[in-house]
């Protein structure tokens, strides 16, 4: 065990520590006890000395934060003591009861952190601290009174441990008194009052029911501060807008003015007129909300147009043809018209046209075809014998009967005539004069002998209409070879050139 003892704080040392040195020439095993008194005592003293320091020592119990700890101390009042329990006195440190209290036995220090906050009241800004985290309590604490009509509002908090919320900044807002004069658009205002605790001029007309556009003018300004206004009153004047709608340009506006006229509106817009445009309504009738109003632009072009002229077609009898024999001795050319057309746009749409001019670029060329006149007679052998004809075509055949003609009714004395007197049966056939004429001789491949004893309104160009009686109906509907037979027409009578 080492002889070496360090001295109390404040004290000096009874002895300077000297390593113990081996003889040089010999070993003594016997000690001195006397050596070791002057240590006993000091420790003795010492210890009395503490045991006189602590029964001396004033019991008392700090709660900081809500954590309490009980010492016993020697300071003599109570800022001594917490700066003892390690607490730092300042501004932000509530201390209960005060600092410079005298230490009495058994005490209760309760010792606080207070927190800081910022109060905006009557045109001032206060900055204080408390321990307290109940907005009212705060105010009361930092000595702040409130009046009828004030709101408290905090602006700014802090969430602390627990979930809780301390208000960092607080304002107290008063009623403000709003004065409204509202325009209108025939010069007669409207005034309003009413009192608000909102912080802006805005807010305060939007709680009081105004809606607000873009083009409404208000002043002063929405974003004004109602906030510690001075005299509490503030008036604003409101001249509203009212909607309109403006067709342009393939475009359409729904905006808001305060113009008076549609050429006002317009000239809001960056819209004019120009040339043959037009506005409807006219640019001088006045505004009313709701109001439809369309610029028409009108634009005009003029257009050259050529179309065909189609060729005729002449048709010249040919000796050295046989009958239904053709020769193209021409051929037919289209000619061209040219048509100058002034045409008028509205809004992009063609609305009118008219001509300014027309001329014959190129003369169409008639197209002159050669027909035969020679007619040559052959025989055709059938079912029904041999027979001469004159000509041989094809046609389109159909079939008809008294009940499915259009014919009079049963019972009617006409019933069932033809035109020509003859009754219909199977012979009577409908054709169009212009190509087989009346009381024409034929033979029809598939029915037989008949003659163009009828016509029909159905019954145009290369088609025929096969009669038959209700009791031995054929319904036909093909193409068929129809030869014409014997007597030939005379030429006045004669279909020269058959329809295509």
């Amino acid at each position: 065990m080492s002889d070496r003892r360090l001295p109390l704080p404040g004290t000096r040392p009874t002895s300077v520590y000297r390593p113990n040195r081996k003889p040089k020439h010999h070993k003594s095993t016997k000690r001195e006890p006397v050596r070791f008194w002057p240590w006993l005592l000091a420790i003795a003293l010492i210890s009395g000395g503490i045991i006189a320091y602590r029964a001396t020592a004033i019991p008392v119990t700090v709660i900081a934060n809500d954590a309490p700890v009980s010492f016993s101390t020697h300071r003599q009042t109570v800022g001594g003591v917490v700066q003892a329990a390690g607490v730092r006195l300042a501004d932000t440190v509530f201390v209960d009861p005060p600092v410079e209290t005298p230490i009495e036995r058994d005490m209760v220090i309760e010792v606080a952190y207070q927190q800081p906050v910022v109060v905006h009241v009557g045109g001032q800004t206060i900055t204080g601290y408390t321990r307290e985290s109940d907005p009212a309590a705060m105010l009361a604490d930092l000595r702040i009174s409130l009046n009828d009509g004030d709101t408290i509002v905090v602006t700014r908090a802090a969430r602390v441990q627990g979930g809780g919320i301390l208000p960092r900044e607080i304002r107290i807002t008063r009623p403000v008194t709003v004065i409204v004069n509202q325009l209108s658009r025939d010069g007669n205002p409207t005034q309003v009052s009413f009192d608000t605790l909102e912080p802006t001029l805005g807010e305060a007309l939007s709680a009081a029911g105004y809606v607000f556009y873009e083009a409404d003018r208000i002043d002063p300004p929405l974003s004004t501060s109602l906030l510690d206004l001075v005299g509490g009153e503030i008036e604003v004047t409101i001249e509203p807008s009212i909607p309109a709608t403006v067709r342009a340009d393939s475009l359409e506006w729904r905006i808001r003015t305060r113009g008076e006229t549609v050429g006002d509106l317009l000239d809001e817009l960056g819209l004019a007129p120009v040339n043959d445009d037009y506005v409807l309504p006219p640019v001088e009738v006045p505004l009313a909300a709701g109001m439809s109003v369309r610029l028409v632009r009108v634009g005009e072009e003029i257009v050259t147009e050529q179309e065909p002229i189609p060729f005729d077609t002449i048709y010249v009898a040919n000796d050295d043809l046989e009958l239904d024999e053709r020769s193209t001795m021409q051929e037919g050319r289209d000619g061209t018209l040219e048509t100058q057309i002034s045409v008028r746009y509205e809004d992009g749409k063609e609305v009118s046209r008219s001509v300014v001019g027309e001329w014959m670029v190129e003369r169409p060329q008639p197209e002159i075809i050669g027909y035969g006149t020679q007619i040559v007679l052959q025989e055709v052998e059938t079912p029904d014998g041999t027979f001469t004809y004159w000509r041989h075509i094809r046609v389109l055949a159909t079939s008809y009967s008294p009940s499915t003609a259009d014919y009079k009714e049963p019972g009617d004395p006409f019933f069932g005539l033809t035109p020509t007197g003859v009754p219909l049966a199977k012979g009577v056939v409908a054709t169009d004069p212009r190509v087989i004429p009346f009381f024409t001789h034929m033979y029809i491949d598939g029915y037989g002998p008949g003659q163009a004893l009828d016509v029909g309104g159905a019954v145009k160009g290369m088609r025929i209409d096969l009669g038959y009686g209700d009791d031995d109906l054929v319904l036909w509907h093909n193409w068929v070879d129809v030869y014409l037979l014997l007597p030939v027409p005379s030429p006045d009578e004669m279909v020269w050139v058959l329809p295509e």
